[in-house]
């Protein structure tokens, strides 16, 4: 092994050590963070069970979006907008939500762009691009949905990682106690 991936395996473990400590020392801080009102709306299950208000408010704003892309004309580029109900989607609701949404939004930029009559050399040139604007779309989603999952996994470990460490100070005063009394005599 060289000198540096044993210097790189050392600084990697010492972050790590740190990383742990700092959870440690903070978890009653986390536990107070996760219920206040900001964060709450973060979290990627703050709408559970209300994927259906998750849905209308994106197809709601993917409408605004295309509607005002359409109004301005195709000189004005409004396709990082498209981003914003995919990745509302994507994040509260998962692939299951974000998927649908991608194809809409190439579908409402497809539509905006031909109904604006932008011109193409080449009339292939604007399935090409909503090819192009729908594999974004979808790259968006699948990550933002990955990564919304390891989040709720990272959650759910902290939380049983909590309940374990509550039930082992526990069971360490449990045995302190017992150890501290007299034995019984029969």
């Amino acid at each position: 092994m060289s000198e540096r991936s044993r210097s790189d395996d050392f600084q990697n473990e010492q972050t790590y050590c740190q990383t742990a400590r700092a959870r440690d020392e903070l978890s009653e801080t986390n536990e107070s963070r996760f219920q206040s009102p900001r964060w709450r709306f973060t979290r990627p299950d703050a709408f559970a069970g209300r994927s259906s208000a998750v849905s209308v408010t994106s197809l709601a704003v993917l409408v605004l979006i295309g509607w005002l892309d359409y109004v301005t004309g195709y000189e004005f580029g409004f396709f990082i907008f498209y981003f914003i109900p995919v990745a509302i989607s994507s994040w509260y609701c998962g692939r299951k939500l974000g998927l649908p949404v991608a194809l809409g939004s190439a579908l409402v930029w497809y539509l905006s762009d031909k109904f604006t009559h932008h011109p193409y050399s080449h009339s292939y040139f604007i399935y090409w691009e909503m090819f192009m604007r729908l594999l974004s779309f979808l790259t968006t989603t699948m990550t933002i949905s990955r990564i919304r999952t390891m989040v709720l996994n990272e959650e759910r470990l902290i939380s049983e990682l909590l309940t374990m460490k509550n039930e082992l100070k526990s069971l360490k005063n449990d045995a302190r106690n017992e150890r501290d009394l007299p034995p019984n005599k029969p």
